[in-house]
């Protein structure tokens, strides 16, 4: 099945535009939720940096973690969770929605300290008691914060020195915030699929500390969804009015293209001089214009030529042959009867006979390609021409049947010498290429619009290859030409048809039966 232009232009346009939404739509959510991902990461990251860089007691965890939610609200009190562990992995805070597996996550390592001067402890203590009152305050300690927190048992900011030495981790300096490491080197991020939910995780650590933040991803997922569900509705939306958009311009496109095709379709060999108009103001379709037309400029003047010079020859060819149909007349006339001599002039006779009924019916065909055939209608009994022909056909073929189905009276307006020749041209060629001892039928049909003439004799089938040049000039299917005719009868009575409004066709092969239909107009 072939395809029309414009609806391959449209497919192809939906196509692409398929292709480029669906291309859009991948890359626009992989940003999206790389977008929404790293959107995360930032928030965890502002809420857990300010955090790590000073000490805090553990209860300030707890005060976090209710001020986390006091941020995300009640109705988001589930959101967030928080784990917060010392440097040997004992957790100091946990809330209570915080997944099991956060406990069990890798940490990220720390980077190597800086390589310091340490003193012995003792002298280091005493050191670190500037006031020589044998306490430190909590700015004078330079030990892990939740050291310092779990020696001042009656918190009140102070611990003797002789407490130090007992706790499990030994004194030691921190490291000047300079020397610390950024805390990107010390924070890792991942997503973990938990029964409870898909659990963003960021994961903090500094040499004293560790923080676990996990934000729930279930918010997340239901605006990836949104965004799914509206892009899944909006696409094919959109195709859909791409498609119609596309169907149209195509069809603009093709206008100017269905107008020129209309206008050439339209010139016949009756009106060659049709032009195709200028349609549009591409460079493409103008050329395409100019060239058509100059195609037409140059076939009218040929036929023309064609038509004149079969025209001319015909009416110059018509005073010489009448000239020697006289003379054959006279020489038959003056020769003895039954003489050798007279049957000479008398078989020449007939050829000239023949030869000047070809040139009458070349004429009439050029008049019927000018348009100039003269038509004078009358009111025709076409019930009386057909019965004329059958009797016709009697005298032409004695051997052969003939089976009449006509109404009575059966009258049309058509100019009765041309229809007259028509139905002899049908009942001649019956008689040529029927069966010798087959038969013929003559059938004469009326409606209400118009008159319908079969004429069908028993005859073998056309050959396919013949069928659609049976009607060309001088085109005959006994190939051998044995049998009398010049293979204008068809072609000229289908000319006479047409110009009365109706036409000549041949009928499918049936019964074995060849058979031609004449359909003329009532009025």
């Amino acid at each position: 099945m072939k395809l029309s232009f414009k609806f391959k232009i449209a497919t192809i346009s939906f196509a692409i535009s398929g292709t480029l939404l669906t291309v859009f739509g991948m890359v626009f959510f992989a940003f999206i939720y790389q977008s929404g991902i790293d959107r995360m990461d930032r928030e965890i990251r502002s809420l857990v940096e300010a955090q790590l860089r000073v000490g805090h007691p553990p209860e300030h965890w707890q005060n976090f973690d209710k001020s986390l939610k006091f941020i995300y609200g009640e109705g988001h009190i589930s959101r967030i969770a928080l784990l917060v562990s010392d440097s040997r992995d004992r957790t100091l805070f946990q809330s209570e929605n915080a997944p099991a597996v956060l406990a069990a996550l890798p940490r990220p390592a720390l980077p190597s300290p800086p390589e310091q001067d340490r003193p012995g402890t003792k002298d280091h203590l005493e050191h670190l008691d500037k006031n020589k009152d044998g306490r430190i305050s909590h700015d004078e300690f330079d030990g892990p914060a939740h050291v310092f927190y779990e020696a001042d048992a009656d918190d009140d900011g102070f611990i003797a020195t002789e407490e130090i030495a007992e706790l499990d981790a030994p004194p030691f300096r921190r490291p000047p915030m300079d020397d610390q490491p950024p805390l990107s080197d010390v924070a890792a991020f991942q997503t973990q699929e938990t029964p409870s939910g898909s659990w963003r995780i960021g994961i903090f650590r500094d040499p004293e500390l560790t923080v676990i933040v996990a934000m729930d991803m279930n918010a997340f997922y239901a605006d990836i969804n949104r965004f799914r569900v509206a892009f899944m509705v909006a696409v094919p939306l959109g195709l859909l009015l791409l498609g119609i958009t596309g169907w149209f311009l195509a069809a603009g496109a093709m206008r100017p293209v269905a107008i020129i095709a209309d206008t050439a379709e339209g010139i016949t060999a009756k009106g060659l001089d049709k032009r195709i108009p200028m349609v549009g103001n591409d460079e493409e379709l103008e050329r395409l214009v100019r060239v058509s037309n100059g195609m037409l400029d140059r076939l009218e003047t040929s036929y023309h030529q064609a038509v004149r010079f079969s025209a001319d020859a015909a009416h110059e060819l018509q005073t010489p042959l009448t000239i020697l149909q006289g003379e054959l007349d006279n020489a038959i006339q003056s020769s003895e009867d039954g003489s050798t001599e007279q049957q000479r002039y008398s078989m020449l006779l007939e050829e000239l006979r023949n030869l000047k009924s070809v040139v009458q019916k070349l004429l009439l065909l050029a008049h019927a390609d000018e348009g100039r055939l003269n038509i004078n209608t009358v009111p025709v009994d076409l019930s009386e021409l057909i019965h004329n022909a059958t009797e016709d056909i009697e005298i032409m073929a004695p051997k052969l049947k003939i089976d009449t189905h006509i109404g009575e009276r059966i009258e049309i307006l058509a100019d009765p010498a041309l229809l007259n020749q028509t139905i002899r041209n049908m009942a001649s060629n019956a008689a040529k290429y029927a069966d010798e001892n087959g038969h013929a039928v003559f059938t004469l049909e009326q409606d209400k619009q118009a008159v319908r003439f079969t004429l069908a004799n028993t005859a073998p089938p056309i050959p396919d290859e013949d069928q659609p040049l049976l009607f060309d000039r001088f085109h005959r299917v006994e190939k051998s030409r044995t049998t009398a005719g010049s293979g204008l009868g068809l072609s000229l009575a289908r000319e006479i048809a047409r110009a009365h409004g109706g036409d000549l066709v041949l009928d499918p092969y049936k019964d074995g039966m060849v058979s031609f239909t004449l359909t003329l107009p009532i009025t």
